[in-house]
């Protein structure tokens, strides 16, 4: 992984970000909200993946099941038919006696690349998202609404940025229609950036921590040693994040609840 400090990433970046909003971290994670999975019910779809693709990784082998599961919950339905032709398992060493690899945090772009060129029908998101479920306490996921608003591609919803990475929404040359908001992969800066990603998500999170700015997760993922209670995971910082992103509602969510945020569904939030 490439080294780079707050500094490098200038004001408008990470240090701004830091300087807005860290206090509003634990708002931002409990206003998460993924294909009607949110807080209030203590996010039963993520739960429920995490646990199967954490205790898969734990073994360092993912079945078809197990891939085909992460690319359901994304909405991936395109691909699940490669899926469904592999007759091999994904073996994929990330644990040693259950614990993750030392090393995993300096290569996280030499770990993702490995997905993607491996599993069918995986792009670079749901590369980092079976990543994300595996080992919560190094890596996180980076999808399209995150990078429209923490990198390039995207002015319209560019907020504060991180990273030299861009999303494209090409048009398509036989119907002359956009064919949707992907990361492009196309240039030299993925997958480093994945890496700088993944050190920014380690270092909010360390920030975070040494702060003692708690996490609120819900009981059930510390009831069955997905998290230790109170404490951010790089996983957790971006649920934060993509709350920020995610159709540019991240400053509708802190204007509209503040400190006053529930266990309830917000009226205002749509699932994806």
């Amino acid at each position: 992984m490439k080294i780079v400090t707050f500094d490098a990433l200038g004001e408008k970046g990470i240090v701004r970000f830091i300087q807005d909003h860290a206090v509003d971290m634990p708002i931002l994670y409990r206003a998460y909200d993924f294909d009607g999975d949110f807080y209030g019910d203590g996010f039963p779809k993520m739960f429920a993946l995490e646990q199967r693709i954490f205790n898969a990784a734990r073994k360092n082998s993912f079945d078809q099941d197990d891939l085909k599961e992460i690319a359901k919950w994304g909405g991936n339905h395109r691909n699940m038919g490669r899926l469904d032709r592999m007759d091999w398992k994904f073996k994929f060493t990330l644990y040693n006696n259950d614990e993750p690899l030392g090393w995993l945090k300096d290569e996280p772009e030499n770990y993702v690349s490995v997905v993607k060129e491996r599993i069918p029908g995986f792009s670079a998101t749901y590369s980092t998202k079976l990543l994300h479920f595996a080992v919560p306490s190094v890596f996180g996921m980076l999808d399209t609404w995150l990078v429209r608003t923490f990198g390039e591609g995207d002015p319209d919803h560019q907020k504060y940025k991180f990273l030299k990475l861009a999303a494209i929404n090409p048009v398509n040359k036989k119907t002359n229609k956009r064919t949707g908001w992907v990361i492009s992969t196309t240039k030299t800066n993925w997958p480093s950036e994945y890496g700088t990603w993944i050190w920014i998500l380690n270092s909010i999170a360390d920030t975070l921590n040494k702060r003692e700015i708690q996490c609120p997760h819900p009981k059930k993922f510390t009831d069955n040693n997905l998290r230790k209670a109170g404490i951010w995971y790089p996983a957790d910082v971006e649920i934060a994040l993509f709350s920020y992103a995610y159709e540019g509602r991240g400053e509708h969510i802190l204007e509209n609840q503040g400190s006053n945020v529930t266990d309830s569904r917000p009226k205002y939030l749509s699932s994806h």
